[in-house]
């Protein structure tokens, strides 16, 4: 005797039809549902508005400690932060893609990327999650490339999320610091 859907079947046969039936429902389901190419995003906040970074580029999220400022560098760069003995530097993204108005984040997070050969720390107000979305779902970025601005949207979901290009971001050579910067 077995219990189907409240049910009481008595025949083994019947029992062996009815789990067929549904193995073959849920094998047909998940080929119907096949997602296509996704690509994870950990979500961060900065002020009202939320960008995702993927998932491969993303070596450490923590929060953000101490920060030992440097002197003669743009505003957007907060200083270098000391991880286990190797020096970051710390990028604050607000202030690098001109969101306005301060940071009221109680708990800042750091959250290290790397690409293009190097490594460096995002200040960021928050990070909220980690998500899988399908690239389907990522359409054109709302804003247009800025001249003095490299252009480090992919797209932007459904939900309102700015996909970020960390390559691009990287490669940006509005953060390169002068050449013959002196540390003292």
């Amino acid at each position: 005797m077995t219990m189907i859907d409240d049910s009481l079947i008595t025949d083994a046969d019947e029992v062996q039809r009815i789990l067929e039936e549904r193995a073959l429902a849920l094998a047909q389901s998940t080929d119907e549902q096949d997602p296509g190419d996704t690509v994870t995003l950990v979500i961060l906040r900065l002020g009202g508005e939320r960008y995702g970074v993927p998932i491969e580029h993303v070596r450490e999220i923590k929060p953000l400690d101490r920060v030992t400022s440097l002197s003669s560098t743009p505003p957007f760069w907060l200083g270098l932060a000391n991880l286990r003995g190797s020096l970051y530097p710390v990028l604050d993204l607000r202030r690098y893609l001109g969101i306005p108005g301060a940071s009221t984040a109680a708990d800042p997070q750091l959250v290290l990327v790397a690409g293009s050969g190097m490594t460096i720390g995002l200040r960021v107000d928050e990070v909220l999650e980690v998500r899988s979305i399908q690239t389907s779902d990522i359409g054109p970025p709302l804003v247009e490339r800025s001249a003095d601005r490299a252009d480090i949207h992919t797209g932007l979901t459904k939900d309102l999320i700015a996909v970020v290009d960390v390559e691009a971001l990287l490669a940006d050579r509005a953060l390169v610091v002068q050449e013959g910067f002196d540390l003292s």
